[in-house]
């Protein structure tokens, strides 16, 4: 096999999100789902290694549900099954990332399938995955990072950026959803506008108020962490709001944001803070850069929306099974559809981006009860009439299902938003007020009351 061939110049990989473009007809949606591995009795973290570990859960995946196994010298790190992969963040918190499907049905049925098995591979080691954006018990000097290489790296990096960077990495879960774009200009709009609804949908889920066994005052502590991990890879992104963004401002965008690493031969160096434009302009120590290289480095990039050859949306902390198919009911109505795509953008066109880091900020800790001032006020006019975020939170659920009707949608599948109609409708309207209280209330904080309420033996999708 022939060696990668270098990158000449920067312009060159505007083609490789180009080549990301597909047919309407071909354009399906995929979900990362990451979960945080418990013991049943304690409640306290489950580590990588040991008899009852989650190297022992993904070992047994292997041996008694086909699953092929990938590592690094000789530990395994994730698994691969047709389409679906199990990964392992940098605490050892479990991700399943499904294949790419035209039908929510379908990646329904994938999810059921999946996470009955890990469910019924995790039962005989007492172990319990928690769909919650934070972990809830353990402190983060009793969680060890899993011996991955590239963690390593990003282990010594990252502190120096933001003082919550190691909270990140060993205590946080999310739930991403991944969709296609048709063209340039179609990435450039599902990016924009999913990137300004972002801080919405990161208060309709917030799903992380309990941090070492006390409330953290935040709805979403998980959102809250990630502000202080990285300010040159992370948060919002303000170009994608400009007139006549595209690919070539992601790219300038990418290049300019600090490497991780350079891999060669399977030894993970430290780029040293080197960007990637200066590694296409002058190698490093010896290595020229390839496409290869830059696919890892978009990787990452940690920004609410991020661009690869599809749209990852990254905002929300993760919760239950219903809870990933309503985010990918949601997102699928509000960007495969463009009357409502356009409706939902229009909620959110007018502020600064100032305001959107604020908002960002704010829903943080107050969630759906956060202020939202309608921005296409203006100061020669009449004052804005106040709105809650839960206001806006459902005018979007609505517009969600009218983009899926629009689609052609099975009903069975617009059904996955009642999840959401659901919670705007209680006290709080996200899943961390209702936890707040029950952990202060009828649980007794309790850790044991809180795994037994939120993963139930035999849990199923609905």
């Amino acid at each position: 096999m022939s060696a990668p061939q270098p990158i000449e110049h920067e312009d060159d990989l505007i083609a490789h999100f180009a080549a990301g473009a597909k047919p309407r007809e071909r354009w399906g949606v995929g979900v990362e789902y990451e979960r945080i591995g418990v013991f049943r009795e304690s409640g306290h973290a489950v580590p990588y290694a040991g008899e009852k570990s989650v190297e022992t859960l993904l070992n047994v995946l292997v041996r008694d549900r086909g699953w092929e196994p990938h590592g690094e010298d000789g530990r395994v790190l994730s698994l691969a099954r047709g389409g679906a992969h199990v990964t392992l963040e940098p605490g050892a918190q479990v991700e399943l990332s499904t294949g790419v499907h035209r039908s929510l049905m379908t990646l329904r049925d994938e999810l059921r399938v999946c996470l009955a098995e890990i469910e019924e591979a995790s039962r005989p080691l007492g172990m319990a995955l928690l769909g919650l954006g934070l972990q809830p018990f353990t402190g983060l000097e009793d969680i060890e990072f899993i011996p991955k290489k590239r963690y390593a790296i990003m282990r010594e990096y990252l502190p120096r950026r933001g003082a919550r960077a190691h909270i990140m990495m060993k205590q946080t879960a999310s739930i991403q959803v991944n969709l296609d774009y048709g063209s340039e200009g179609d990435a450039a709009d599902k990016l924009r506008t999913a990137m300004g609804l972002s801080p919405l949908v990161t208060a309709l889920y917030a799903n992380s108020p309990i941090r070492e066994g006390a409330l953290t005052g935040y709805m979403s502590f998980r959102a809250w962490v990630w502000q202080d991990t990285d300010p040159d890879r992370c948060g919002l992104l303000p170009f994608v709001f400009k007139d006549g963004a595209g690919f070539a401002d992601y790219l300038d965008y990418a290049l300019d944001v600090p490497m991780f690493f350079v891999v060669r031969d399977d030894v993970w160096r430290s780029a040293q803070g080197m960007t990637f434009r200066k590694f296409i302009r002058k190698g490093f120590d010896g290595a020229r850069a390839t496409l290869d290289d830059f696919v890892l480095h978009l990787s990452t990039l940690f920004p609410e929306v991020r661009l690869k050859q599809y749209v990852e949306v990254r905002g929300a902390d993760s919760g239950d099974p219903a809870s990933v198919l309503a985010l990918a009911a949601f997102w699928k109505g509000l960007l495969y559809d463009g009357a409502s795509r356009r409706a939902a953008w229009d909620l959110v066109r007018d502020m600064t981006f100032k305001e959107r880091q604020r908002l960002l900020e704010e829903v943080s800790r107050s969630g759906p009860a956060t202020r939202f001032a309608h921005a296409t006020a203006r100061p020669d006019g009449p004052a804005p009439r106040p709105l809650l975020v839960r206001d806006l939170l459902i005018d979007l659920v609505r517009l969600a299902r009218q983009g899926l009707n629009n689609q052609g949608a099975a009903a069975e599948e617009i059904a996955f938003l009642d999840a959401l109609d659901r919670r705007l409708g209680g006290e709080g309207g996200c899943p961390a007020y209702r936890l707040a209280a029950d952990w202060e209330g009828p649980l007794g904080r309790n850790p044991r009351a809180l795994v037994d309420s939120l993963a139930p033996a035999g849990q199923e999708i609905p």
